[in-house]
């Protein structure tokens, strides 16, 4: 057995930088409550917090699965928000300081709690509060009539995300009936502990278009063959480097996704079977490589994956590393739609883009 050492100690590095955090995240918390509870109670929320700091990770480690370790992740939210607020009252009272003013722990611990609150309220409304965003192209390829399509990326089926908010697409679907629907990966949440405990599928199958449903895997549908299968039950067709014809004018090209099919095919090979003098529409879960797919004989692209950060501020993050990391972009007269996800990763939460289902219009000339 190979021990690879540079990842054991980027792991080390990375937990050791992390528990740092906490410990700076439990000071300030510490300071802004001591005058309001007693040593006892201080230390009782001292190890209530580092517990919740630790579980998610915890629960990896003993490979205890869902639910368990999403309920862990619901801690990295309040993570995020809590580094995010910690720094915005440190340079307050910076600030303060220089005109010989202080900001007192009552005032800092009451800014924190309204600061937690409004963005859980917020997190929790766009995450389970879809919108359906419409949009009209047009391609310079002839098709005979106008085809709808539904697309929506990043269900993350699991603990937090299941039958109810599938309902909700299902009643979408019906009222804005698009010829086809398009699901651009990561359907499962990692695994499909709760897709089966809960007997998603069964939901799943009402989901239908009069030119069927397709779908491509994410990164997070881990046993790629094992869920394909599994959604093929429900009527789903997954597309595994494959195309199908939609219409007589208009192909649908699946990728497989990079972090869980090592063999796929290049893009350039994928699309030597496919006839690109129709309108051709390519679904790559991880939209990185826009800038070379622009280059090739396709019309239309539909991706998810980067959720648009997901949490503020994460989003400037995506949107430095990927060329769209969330909307729709004309790039060399080819039409490209990145989703922010109608489900989420994680903590239950989104607070970058409220969870949404696109309806994408593309005419012939």
């Amino acid at each position: 057995m190979i021990v690879n050492w540079k990842v054991i100690a980027s792991f080390i590095g990375i937990a050791i930088f992390y528990e740092v955090l906490v410990v700076l995240l439990w000071l300030g918390l510490k300071w802004m409550i001591t005058p309001f509870v007693t040593p006892g109670l201080k230390f009782f929320i001292a190890i209530i917090f580092f517990i919740f700091a630790n579980f998610s990770i915890i629960g990896y480690l003993l490979r205890l699965g869902a639910p368990w370790v999403n309920y862990g992740n619901i801690w990295f939210f309040y993570f995020v928000n809590g580094a995010v607020i910690a720094v915005i009252l440190l340079i307050v009272k910076l600030v303060l300081k220089l005109f010989k003013l202080s900001l007192s722990q009552g005032l800092s611990l009451g800014i924190t709690g309204i600061f937690l609150i409004g963005m859980t309220t917020l997190g929790l409304y766009w995450a389970y509060s879809p919108i359906v965003k419409n949009e009209t192209i047009k391609v310079d390829k002839k098709i005979e009539k106008p085809i709808k399509i539904a697309m929506v990326s990043d269900l993350h089926l699991g603990t937090f995300f299941g039958n109810d908010q599938l309902e909700k697409l299902n009643k979408i679907i019906k009222e804005e009936k698009p010829d086809a629907i398009v699901i651009a990966g990561d359907i499962m949440d990692d695994d499909m502990v709760m897709y089966k405990k809960r007997n998603m599928g069964e939901t799943l199958s009402k989901l239908s278009a009069p030119l069927g449903v397709y779908a491509t895997m994410g990164n997070h549908d881990r046993a790629a063959q094992e869920i394909v299968e599994e959604i093929s039950k429900t009527g789903i067709k997954p597309l595994f480097d494959e195309s199908v014809n939609l219409t007589d004018d208009v192909i649908l090209v699946g990728r497989k996704d990079r972090s869980v099919s090592k063999n796929r095919l290049a893009t350039e090979d994928l699309l030597k079977n496919v006839d690109t003098s129709k309108t051709t529409i390519l679904i790559d879960h991880q939209p990185d490589a826009i800038d070379h797919h622009s280059t090739l004989p396709i019309d239309v692209q539909l991706s998810g994956h980067t959720h648009h950060g997901q949490i503020w501020p994460i989003n400037y993050i995506t949107d430095r590393i990927y060329t769209l990391d969330h909307g729709y972009a004309k790039i060399n007269n080819k039409h490209f739609f990145t989703s922010s996800g109608y489900g989420f990763w994680g903590p239950p939460f989104k607070t970058t883009a409220q969870s949404e289902v696109w309806m994408i219009t593309i005419e012939g000339k």
